[in-house]
């Protein structure tokens, strides 16, 4: 595949023609496999083009695989496979005619309208591109906090969670006189609901402390969500230190001060927690390979964009995801979610189609269609189009199901949904079981 696309990228463009009546077929490079970008490259592939060439697209990761992220609680504790939810690219894309190229991008010339990426058996590749779609992603943010990026572990990539998994096996399996202490920094969604599954795995064998710095956890959720998070934690035994800053990490665990110590009363308010781990989940930033682009950025290092995502002064470059500055129709922005990014992919896809067929193109329009939280084995909450409000076993199953059918092809989305339904049925045997043997010794 890479040797195919290496000799194709030095071929003039002239050259390169289609059987469609001799006209170039043209080139569409998405930048970044995550949601935004893979989604896209599979809606264009499956868009009609009739009167014109088919496209030849592109997908370019650093990754071999595609991480399915709100799944990554399950893959860290071992109720989720990785090929249920990080199936490799070449795998999803096999006969979609979207071609992968794995390797990192370096530069892109928006004079020669080329793409460098540097992959790893192959050195450098040229891509020609007559669209491209920046879905570059993000990248942890430790805020210059002492020794945060030297010592705790993020949790945001396919690459975090086997981290994270296996050093909590190696640290399971270790002789201890007391129980494993953890220490999760932040407590939005990831740090919720990496707790609650952490606490739901281990249990008893972990110590497990969850530290924010504002005065609520998930601030930015459903006021559900949030309660019912909030009391998971707090059935589950999770310490939580609320108005708590963070000063500095290190290898025997944390610094930290009360986020409302008032000026001057910093050295006072200071304390220790020690761990023997510390999880990073405090926040993102933009991906730095959009500052290095030369694109016009936001104050923040997004990418400037249109309502439709056309970059701002680039009438052949899109961003999408959260590397943009994207204010939809409407005037507001879209969370930087799975969903938003997902429907942003379908946007893009039919604006990039329409620069080419000359159609129009359309202004993106977030739907809000709920939001799901894992909450630990078999545990989860659901809020849906503002009148469904689930928690346990049932939300659980309800997102599994929904995720099952979000998978990025048909076919995996009926391998992954037989697993989890025959997954299912046997945890539902399970307990049956146990209710009749408990019954019996009664």
């Amino acid at each position: 595949m890479l040797s195919a696309v290496r000799g194709f990228a030095r071929a003039p463009r002239a050259a390169r023609m289609s059987a469609f009546d001799g006209i170039a077929r043209p080139d569409v490079c998405i930048l970044g496999g995550g949601f935004g970008g893979l989604y896209t490259a599979l809606r264009l592939a499956s868009l009609e083009w009739k009167g014109v060439p088919k496209p030849r697209v592109r997908l370019v990761d650093r990754n071999e695989r595609f991480a399915f992220l709100p799944m990554m609680y399950e893959l860290t504790t071992g109720t989720a496979s990785c090929w249920e939810v990080a199936p490799t690219y070449e795998e999803v894309l096999n006969g979609s005619g979207v071609e992968f190229v794995h390797g990192d991008v370096s530069k892109l010339d928006t004079e020669t309208s080329m793409v460098s990426v540097l992959t790893p058996s192959h050195g450098e590749l040229l891509l020609p591109y007559d669209e491209c779609v920046l879905a570059l992603g993000s990248e942890p943010s430790f805020a210059d906090i002492a020794g945060a990026r030297e010592h705790a572990l993020p949790f945001y990539t396919l690459d975090d969670a086997l981290q994270l998994r296996d050093r909590l096996l190696v640290q399971q399996r270790a002789p201890r006189a007391a129980p494993l202490r953890v220490v999760i920094v932040g407590g939005s969604y990831v740090g919720v609901e990496l707790a609650a599954n952490l606490q739901s795995w281990l249990g008893a064998q972990l110590e497990l402390t969850l530290v924010h710095r504002a005065a609520a956890l998930l601030s930015s959720s459903r006021e559900f969500s949030r309660l019912v998070g909030v009391q998971r934690l707090e059935e589950s035994g999770v310490k939580v230190h609320l108005d708590t800053t963070v000063l500095g990490i290190d290898t025997h665990g944390v610094t930290l001060r009360d986020s409302c110590a008032a000026d001057g009363a910093e050295h006072a308010a200071e304390r220790r927690l020690d761990a023997d781990l510390v999880v990073w989940t405090a926040g993102t930033k933009p991906s730095s390979l959009a500052s290095a682009l030369g694109l016009p950025l936001d104050e923040r290092g997004r990418i400037c964009t249109d309502a439709t995502l056309r970059v701002n002064g680039c009438s052949s470059l899109y961003a999408l995801g959260d590397v943009a500055t994207l204010v939809d129709a409407r005037g507001s922005r879209p969370p930087s979610t799975a969903q938003a990014a997902m429907q942003q992919a379908d946007y893009a896809a039919w604006n990039v189609r329409a620069a080419r067929l000359g159609g129009p193109t359309l202004a993106f329009r977030y739907a809000d269609l709920g939001e799901m939280l894992s909450l630990g084995d078999g545990y989860g909450s659901l809020t849906a189009l503002g009148a469904i409000n689930l928690q346990g076993p049932l939300a659980s199953l309800s997102r599994r199901a929904v995720y099952a059918a979000r998978m990025p092809t048909t076919k995996q989305a009926g391998r992954v949904g037989l697993s989890w339904a025959v997954d299912a049925a046997a945890g539902v045997a399970s307990r049956l079981l146990r209710g009749h043997s408990h019954d019996k010794a009664a």
